[in-house]
């Protein structure tokens, strides 16, 4: 079998949803040290080494959806090293310690100590977050949306990317909305997108009120739900975990967002006027704000402005959030949250 999959592949029904049927789920953050323990990771760094008597070690980090440990060889380094690669799911045997106020896993000395998993093997469930909101509630909101849109071709490119191709459709409603940041599980993407749609709208509400000023609520819509939408061609869900796929790391999602638009505006009818379609594609190429943020243009029209900020506020409230969740999972009577790296702070966990 191909290793991509769509979500349909690895989970049926309901894709926002786990199927353990109450089955439990051994996970890294549920180990504990001084116990021998065979573990299931991902491996996401590994780095063959010499101590200063030049004894060879493999020192190497799993991961599932709950967190990271570091594991660490000293019997079968070179040959456990050429056996596993990056982004392989493996199996390994050994002793549980705390080394330098974290968890760590000693690998014992036998020969099948670390095993590489088949992938048909693979339960994603270790792997994969899942969104706790209803599908089809979410898929009645997009459809409202592109509903209210009044100019008829503008909703007639919404119609033809989110409605009438069905696998452009598909893989909007499965996709995940980063890797690791934010919205990073199946139908992130969609739980995103509406989010940035409804405070776009609001921000539209509160601004709109200056006669002097126009802005087009149409190209808000449209440009929100469309922001990120080459997002579906930048990620892919396996059995591993979410993925970046060979466009995405040569091209990006921006760029492949503008690719989709301009090949979708080419089959509708009536047509979208070439002004809004260039606004659209202006809103997609300068959502990031900033050219350091990977924007090749910055904003440059109200509308973009506002999709810009309100795709940066739904991305870093989520992240917070995601950090405290993070932080209660382990310690339910923590006050401040762990250092996080990508927003540079501790947070504060506040109680009711």
């Amino acid at each position: 079998m191909n290793e991509d999959y769509s979500l349909k592949d690895i989970i049926k029904d309901n894709p926002f949803q786990p199927k353990t049927n109450g089955e439990n789920i051994t996970l890294i953050s549920d180990l504990k040290p001084t116990e021998e323990a065979e573990i299931e990771g991902k491996v996401v760094s590994k780095k063959l080494q010499k101590t200063k008597n030049d004894k060879m070690f493999l020192l190497f980090t799993l991961a599932d959806k709950s967190q990271s440990i570091r594991a660490i060889d000293w019997y079968n380094a070179e040959t456990n090293n050429n056996k596993i690669q990056i982004g392989d799911v493996i199996k390994v045997k050994g002793k549980i310690v705390y080394f330098e106020n974290r968890l760590q896993i000693n690998i014992s000395n036998e020969t099948n100590s670390v095993q590489k998993i088949n992938i048909m093997n693979i339960n994603p469930e270790k792997y994969l977050h899942f969104s706790n909101n209803d599908l089809s509630k979410l898929n009645a909101k997009l459809e409202h949306y592109i509903q209210t849109v009044e100019d008829e071709g503008i909703k007639s490119l919404l119609k033809q990317i989110f409605l009438a191709n069905s696998k452009l459709r598909e893989s909007f409603l499965f996709s995940p909305a980063a890797i690791e940041v934010h919205h990073a599980y199946p139908g992130g993407l969609l739980e995103h997108t509406l989010m940035v749609t409804e405070l776009s709208l609001r921000l539209y509400d509160l601004y709109n009120e200056d006669n002097e000023i126009c802005i087009n609520k149409d190209i808000i819509i449209a440009g929100s739900l469309l922001h990120d939408i080459g997002k579906i061609e930048e990620y892919v869900i396996t059995p591993r975990g979410i993925e970046k796929t060979e466009q995405g790391e040569l091209i990006g999602h921006i760029h492949l967002g503008t690719k989709i638009v301009y090949e979708e505006s080419k089959k509708i009818s009536p047509k979208i006027k070439e002004t809004d379609l260039n606004h659209i594609i202006h809103i997609i190429l300068s959502h990031h704000g900033e050219i350091e943020y990977g924007s090749p243009v910055v904003p440059k029209t109200i509308e973009s402005f506002i999709i810009g900020l309100s795709d940066n506020m739904d991305a870093k409230i989520a992240q917070v959030k995601d950090n405290i969740r993070n932080t209660l999972q382990i310690n339910k009577d923590q006050s401040w949250s762990e250092y996080d790296k990508r927003l540079a702070r501790k947070i504060k966990i506040e109680k009711y």
